[in-house]
């Protein structure tokens, strides 16, 4: 199928409304009635989040900047590549230092998709997908990914406009938000263990983490009412973000359920804090019955929602994107301009061929969440073989199983001597911790991609490591081996 993307012919108010904020809205209901598979549904027929909380106005985002964003300033260049896009060929330029697409080596590209279709692009449409965009995105995927938020999670209207800004995969929005967000030492939300990623992310900033128990429920809202109420009454600094994996908490597994988002939600408001929704595995949830997003909640406009395709459709295509109101989108495109400019141009074409066919993608997601509830069942016959020596939730999402490992009271030394020696390899609890260097129990085990004929003997090898180990720690082994963290 050819895609077109001749943004040189592009009509001159199509192309001005990609940029004008105003807009935004306006472009979205175009496609707003069209009737979604449930499958795309991720909004409740019973409303959004309602309560005596005000919608945050542009100057209400500035106690959430850091010092450090709000020095940024616009790069007069990468305006005038918007600007560009624009105007076409209306205007003789003399301006920008886009390279000739003469010097172009490639002359068409031929993708064959497993469904039997084919993506095929060349000449004007190949050379606009090897040029230099806008930092924002790509403008005909942008309008697509509007039209795509607003039918898949229906976020209510806020008086300052949503929007959305291409990433270079999920871990780039992640990174752009904690640099938006946080000044050094501030404190911030997340469950007890959490995504590695963010993390590595967080710790230039030295961040103080108010780390929420989870159960087999997710993160526990009623502990988080008592710490922020506790911390409030001590007048000690407040958050100004949670960070939170909705969907297959990495590395737990859990699905918040509706209530427990909508109550997080309203303690966002009532303790004024952001919430980061990072949702990766919004499609791979088991239960097959789709929880409303935060972003479906959001009444107030303290949502910035990070997507990725990256564990549905290809990791290496790095194709993510961020939602955020229109105040947060534009100082996330400040940093993209001094960052990368833009992320891949051609990754950015594909990802606008898949998210624009939605039957297609609707039926590769449903199959690979097939083929993922598959091996997630095999994994979890296999690992009965540690019924008596560990502890674990089937997980309603994701890739994982979170194991607590019993009469261990550190696994590192488990995971990097005793697995090691016996060639198995796991990922120790410390991993998904803020304090790698503190004790931990648990071990993360990953069905993505491990044979079915591998599984049962990977969990005989378990069983044992675990009770060699078991017998070293009564033994009383004093000290962790030196190890390369």
């Amino acid at each position: 199928m050819l895609v077109s993307v001749n943004f040189l012919k592009m009509n001159k108010t199509t192309v001005r409304s990609l940029y004008d904020a105003r807009s935004v809205l306006v472009l979205i209901n175009r496609k707003y009635s069209q009737k979604q598979d449930d499958f795309f549904k991720f909004y409740s027929d019973n409303g959004a989040f309602y309560g005596n909380h005000e919608p945050l106005t542009e100057q209400d985002y500035n106690r959430f900047f850091s010092k450090r964003s709000l020095r940024r300033e616009p790069a007069l260049t990468r305006e005038m590549t918007k600007l560009a896009y624009k105007v076409g060929k209306d205007v003789i330029s003399l301006a920008e230092g886009m390279p000739n697409e003469g010097v172009f080596p490639f002359t068409r590209i031929d993708i064959e998709l497993k469904g039997g279709g084919r993506l095929i692009t060349e000449g004007k449409e190949l050379s606009a997908a090897l040029q230099y965009i806008p930092s924002q995105g790509m403008p005909s995927l942008l309008s697509e990914l509007r039209t795509f938020q607003q039918d898949l999670h229906r976020p209510p209207p806020l008086p300052q406009p949503r929007d959305v800004i291409v990433t270079n995969g999920g871990q780039h929005g992640i990174y752009q938000c904690f640099d938006l967000l946080l000044e050094e030492g501030d404190p911030i939300i997340a469950t007890e263990y959490t995504y590695t990623g963010a993390y590595v992310a967080l710790k230039p900033y030295r961040p103080e983490i108010i780390g929420i128990p989870e159960d087999e429920n997710g993160m526990i809202p009623e502990t988080l009412e008592l710490v922020l109420t506790d911390r409030l009454s001590r007048g000690m600094k407040m958050p100004k973000m949670l960070y939170v994996i909705p969907t297959g908490s990495n590395p737990s597994g859990t699905v918040l359920p509706e209530d427990r988002r909508r109550k997080i939600y309203e303690l966002a408001c009532r303790f004024n804090f952001l919430i980061i929704e990072d949702d990766p595995y919004v499609f791979l949830n088991y239960n097959e019955t789709n929880v409303p997003t935060f972003l479906s909640l959001d009444t107030c406009g303290r949502v910035i929602r990070i997507d990725s395709l990256s564990k549905v459709v290809s990791a290496g295509l790095r194709a993510g994107w961020v939602t955020a109101p229109k105040v947060v989108q534009q100082k996330l495109e400040l940093h993209m301009q001094t960052e990368l400019l833009h992320s891949c141009t051609l990754s950015q074409m594909i990802l606008h061929h898949i998210i624009s066919h939605r039957d297609s993608l609707a039926s590769h997601l449903k199959a690979g969440r097939d083929l993922y509830r598959r091996r997630r069942d095999a994994l979890s016959i296999a690992v009965q073989g540690v019924t008596d020596l560990a502890d674990w939730s089937l997980p309603q999402a994701g890739l994982f199983f979170w194991l607590r490992v019993r009469g261990v009271e550190d696994i590192y030394n488990m995971v990097f001597r005793t697995a090691f020696q016996r060639g198995l390899m796991v990922v120790p609890g410390q991993a998904f911790s803020y304090d790698t260097s503190a004790p931990c129990q648990y071990v993360r085990l990953t069905f993505s991609r491990i044979s079915y004929e591998d599984m049962d003997i990977a969990v005989r090898h378990l069983a044992d490591i675990i009770k060699e180990e078991q017998q070293l720690t009564l033994q009383n082994q004093p000290q962790r081996l030196a190890t390369e963290r």
